[in-house]
Formats: structure tokens, sequence, C-alpha cells
């Protein structure tokens, strides 16, 4: 029974309901927010992956921060670009200092817009739970 229905029912919390309510865990509410077609194209480990390279200037380096392999990081910025029709990252073959990378600003665009979304969808999608799921 949530807190509305007591009210309206006039009932009462008795000291069982009381510790019980204690001793629940409390619920949240997990949004992924995942943009493509098919197939996913942008996401939170996408979007991830991008800022580190950004942060870090090397995908290897993006790669090792996630615990993914430097092929699997390749092949999931490759199929993005694919998909989206524009480079992401702007790669800087090596040479005596190795290669290095870059984000376009595309890339910079698209995550930024990307986490504001995100961002948004989780605000709205927090304020629905609470008002929807009171009794948790």
């Amino acid at each position: 029974m949530n807190r509305k229905e007591a009210e309206q029912t006039g009932y009462t919390h008795s000291d069982g309901d009381r510790k019980e309510q204690k001793d629940r865990k409390e619920f949240r509410l997990r949004v992924k927010l995942q943009i493509g077609t098919d197939e996913p194209v942008l996401g939170p480990g996408v979007a991830e992956l991008l800022e580190l390279v950004g942060e870090t200037g090397s995908m290897k380096e993006a790669c090792g921060r996630m615990g993914m392999s430097y092929s699997k990081g390749w092949k999931i910025v490759n199929r993005a670009e694919n998909e989206l029709g524009y480079a992401l990252i702007l790669r800087h073959h090596g040479g005596r200092s190795g290669g290095s990378c870059s984000l376009t600003p595309e890339s910079i665009s698209l995550v930024r817009r990307y986490r504001a979304l995100e961002e948004r969808v989780k605000k709205y999608a927090d304020t629905a739970f609470q008002e929807m799921f009171t009794e948790l």
C-alpha cells in the first residue's frame, strides 16, 4: 500500500511495518540511452570512448582505461562513422613519436549533445519514476 492509499484508508503503520521500511532497499531507475537504427550507434560506451580519446589523444589508452581491446574500440568507432556518414576521430599516423588521435568538431558536438540529452532524459525519468512508483 502506498502513502496515498494509506492516507485515504486511514491505515497506520505498525512497528513491524516501520522496521520493514528501515530495512527496505532504495530502488532507483536506471536509464540507458542509445541512438541508432537497427543497431546502436551512440550510447554511453561510445560516448565514454570518444571522451577518453579526446582526453588522452590515444585510442590505445582510451580502450585500456575501459578494459576494451584496441581492435574492438576501432570497430565501434568505424561502425559509428559509417552509420553517421562523417569522421569522429582524426588519425595522426606514427613516426618517431608514434601516432595520436583527436576528435573531430562533429564528434565533440555529438558527444556534448548526447550527454545533454542523457541528462534531460534522466531528469524526466526520475521524476516520472517517483510519481508512478511511490511505494518503492
